[in-house]
């Protein structure tokens, strides 16, 4: 296979490494490789990006794609009478055919690859059969990482070995003693474990109540690799899991719309906890990530107005170069000798005149300034995005044979 042709990115302004320092300059690409950032103009033929921006993809850390099968179900109904056990979610997943939740999550998993996503963490239902619903549906340029969830203790073993870990919905899914044994089974097997926690005041409550702890406690207890929500955790949980190193998912669109609360963003960055971002069920939001990180900085700056550059540039980092070493995909961030896998941004009306680069991209990008997205330097939204309705067509070909 022949060496790719150079590609060369002008008048842009880049968000590189780990960071996201603002470099404004010039991308140099060679054989699917960023090899060179630098300021001001390349010598040469070069693509003018006339102010746009290059930044890296989105890493949505906690999904429930499956869910689109049931959007606005939610409407007129409590946190509980939604997700809890026994709530409409469950029942609705239950009595839903393959076809239909094949075609909701398929619509669903493009508009994440539309708006800027390229990777996310999903906790599904329906033990071994349905992790593998949601890997035979899953297809690049996304990158799926489906931790599964069980009904039975006894799926654990065939769950773990199928999918890339255990996500469970509650502290107490188990008895103690087989929460326990799910860790350990988990990081024996050098796999992810996420788990919700202190999602709502009252559950919150009766956990303590009932066991003399906190879920967060617990979840430090487990070794838990991550845990999501969080709404309710009091600053001293947070500067306990910084302590121990397990980050913080935050679903602030999907907390507002179940009236559970707003998660504590502020205190995250006040003790420097590790924390990531997810849309959650997609029954109540679509996986736009521009919109979740724009509500996020809304709810920051609603509890704390002195919320600068500074914070908006950490919130960036959550939506993107933070999450990778957990997750692991096979990029980096913006920085010479990387894979070249990034998003390019039109300036746009909506970009024009920022006066700070990192709070106007949290605050106004949307998924129409999206120019391309580039993957190991070759152009997918130019070039692939209409290849996925032939994926869509394929599969759902493969699924009526495999019915009949």
């Amino acid at each position: 296979m022949g060496k790719m042709a150079r590609q060369v990115l002008s008048n842009a302004t880049i968000l590189t490494d780990d960071d996201l320092e603002v470099v404004r300059g010039h991308l140099v690409i060679e054989d699917g490789l960023v090899k060179e950032i630098s300021d001001g103009s390349p010598e040469g033929r070069a693509t003018d990006l006339k102010g746009g921006f290059i930044i890296p993809p989105f890493i949505n850390f906690h999904t429930h794609v499956v869910d689109s099968v049931a959007k606005e179900l939610y409407v007129s109904k409590t946190q509980s009478q939604v997700v809890g056990p026994g709530g409409v979610k469950l029942r609705m997943l239950g009595s839903s055919s393959t076809k239909m939740m094949v075609e909701a999550t398929q619509n669903t998993l493009q508009d994440m690859i539309r708006t800027g996503t390229l990777a996310h963490c999903d906790f599904r239902e329906g033990g071994v059969q349905g992790v593998e619903l949601l890997r035979k549906i899953s297809r690049p340029p996304l990158i799926s990482k489906i931790l599964g969830r069980f009904s039975s203790f006894s799926e654990l073993s065939g769950v773990l070995k199928k999918a890339d870990g255990v996500g469970l919905p509650r502290m107490d899914a188990f008895p103690q003693a087989q929460m326990r044994r799910v860790s350990e089974a988990t990081r024996k097997a050098k796999k992810i474990f996420g788990i919700h926690v202190a999602e709502t005041s009252h559950e919150r409550a009766a956990f303590i109540r009932e066991f003399g702890k906190s879920e967060i406690d617990q979840a430090i207890d487990l070794n838990c690799s991550f845990v999501v929500h969080a709404t309710h955790a009091e600053k001293e949980e947070l500067l306990k899991l910084k302590e121990k190193k397990i980050p913080v998912v935050f679903c602030p669109r999907s907390n507002s719309l179940l009236g559970v609360g707003v998660p504590p963003i502020d205190l995250a960055l006040e003790v420097g906890l590790d924390f990531f971002f997810g849309t959650d069920n997609a029954m109540l939001c679509q996986p736009d990530m521009f919109e979740e990180i724009s509500f996020a900085w809304k709810c920051l700056r609603r509890v704390d107005t002195k919320s600068g550059p500074e914070e908006a540039r950490k919130m960036l980092i959550a939506a993107t170069t933070k999450p990778l070493g957990l997750f692991r995909p096979p990029w980096g961030p913006i920085a010479e000798g990387n894979k070249a896998t990034f998003m390019v941004l039109a300036r746009g009306h909506n970009l024009m005149h920022l006066s700070e680069v990192h709070a106007g991209l949290l605050n106004r990008a949307r998924a129409d300034n999206i120019r391309s997205i580039y993957l190991n330097g070759n152009n997918y939204k130019l070039r692939s995005q209409r290849n996925f309705h032939k994926v869509q067509m394929n599969f759902a070909c493969r699924m009526r044979e495999h019915e009949s």
